[in-house]
Parts: structure tokens; C-alpha cells; sequence
């Protein structure tokens, strides 16, 4: 049975705050020590990892096995799990209005973008910790590079995913869904930069993250308020 508006704002609110959780959650404790050095200006040794290039960068990250630095980050890729749970449930939700609201095709591409992102993501995260639980020595240049593409690939399909539910939010009336949709296409720009200035990719995520809980906080603004 479809749900009603009413329903499906409470429902993209209730996702919105896990998702606020447990991005607080990531960032807080437990924390990298002094340790974890990433290079080539990336500043979260989250994001390092994810765009490693050699198995030096993976010692400046996370030192030799064992390290606290490897288990901050098994527990970080833990609680993205979560994360990743509460976003694509987000976009889907929204993509569900969009159809509702006689947008099918594109809310069917949406369903398709975040749900590779979803599953680029949870591939990202199994590699990380294939990584981390690896010694040094174990690490080969392959598994990296298919660490890195993997990366690569889901910020890339993100990007995608938020430039078309920014494309919604710009067109709306109201200055609320269009400051959402204006910090979705923010996050886009910053994030498609960080492919190539990895220090970047950071706040292009964070932007890109805090533009769809805006829109999905504002869903009937974006989908039912008809565009100018």
C-alpha cells in the first residue's frame, strides 16, 4: 500500500536523525592517534585509505599490524555500515515521491543510482577492513588499486545520484528546498574535485550528505509543489 505524504515526512525525518546520529557518531570516538599521518593533504585517514596508492601510504595511516590506529578504523567502517543503511533508505524514499508525483523515469534512475552507491559503498568498506587486517607485506598493488577504482566508482555514482535530486530542489519556489538543493550541488563540485585533490573529498561528502537530509526534511516541497 503507498503512504501518504504525512506518513512519508515522518518516516524521511526519522532516517534523517539516524543518519545525523551516526554521522556524529564517525566522527567522534574512538579517534586516530598522532600516529596517522595520511599524505597528499587528505586530512581523514578514512578518506586516505580509501585513495591509497602504495603500501606506504597504508603504513602512514594505520602503522603495522597490530595498531590502535587499524582498530579506530575497523570500528569506523562498522558504524558506516549504518550510515550507508540511512542514506540509500533516504534516497529511496525520495525517489518513491518523485514517482508518486509522476516523475517515474526519474525516480527509477534514482533507485538505480543509490542503490550502486549503497552496494559500491559496502564493497568499499569489506575491502577496507580485508586491508586492515592484513599485514603490511600481505598488501598487494592490485588490492589497492581495486580499493581505490571501488572508491572512485561510488563518489563518482554519488555525485550523479545528488546532482539529479539537486536538479528538483533548485527548480522549487520555496528558499528552504533551494538552499537543499544548493548544498547538494555544492557537495557535487567539492566532491568531483576531490577525485583529484583527494583533500576534498571530505567536505564534498559532507555537503553532499547534509543536502539530501535537507531535501528529504523538505519532501513535499520537492515533490509536490509544482516547478515555476
Amino acid at each position: 500500500m503507498a503512504l501518504n505524504l504525512r506518513t512519508q515526512q515522518r518516516i524521511a525525518r526519522a532516517l534523517a536523525a539516524w543518519c545525523l546520529v551516526f554521522l556524529v557518531v564517525l566522527a567522534g570516538r574512538p579517534s586516530f592517534t598522532n600516529a596517522s599521518l595520511p599524505v597528499r593533504g587528505v586530512t581523514d585517514p578514512v578518506i586516505a585509505l580509501q585513495m591509497v596508492r602504495n603500501t606506504d601510504e597504508v603504513e602512514a595511516i594505520l602503522g603495522e599490524t597490530p595498531s590502535a590506529d587499524r582498530e579506530v578504523m575497523r570500528v569506523k567502517q562498522y558504524v558506516d555500515f549504518a550510515l550507508i543503511a540511512g542514506y540509500v533508505f533516504l534516497a529511496l524514499l525520495i525517489a518513491a515521491a518523485l514517482k508518486r508525483s509522476g516523475r517515474r523515469r526519474i525516480a527509477l534512475l534514482l533507485d538505480f543510482l543509490a542503490m550502486a552507491a549503497a552496494s559500491l559503498d559496502i564493497r568499499e568498506n569489506l575491502a577496507t577492513l580485508r586491508v586492515v587486517n592484513l599485514n603490511l607485506n600481505q598488501l598487494t598493488p592490485a588490492m589497492l588499486a581495486s580499493l581505490r577504482f571501488t572508491s572512485i566508482a561510488k563518489w563518482s555514482v554519488l555525485i550523479a545520484a545528488m546532482a539529479l535530486v539537486a536538479s528538483f530542489a533548485l527548480a522549487r519556489r520555496r528558499w528552504y528546498p533551494r538552499a537543499a538543493g544548493f548544498i547538494s550541488l555544492a557537495g557535487c563540485v567539492f566532491t568531483a574535485a576531490g577525485l583529484f585533490y583527494n583533500g576534498l573529498l571530505a567536505w564534498g561528502g559532507l555537503f553532499m550528505l547534509l543536502g539530501l537530509l535537507l531535501t528529504a526534511v523538505t519532501l513535499k516541497e520537492l515533490t509536490y509543489e509544482s516547478a515555476p
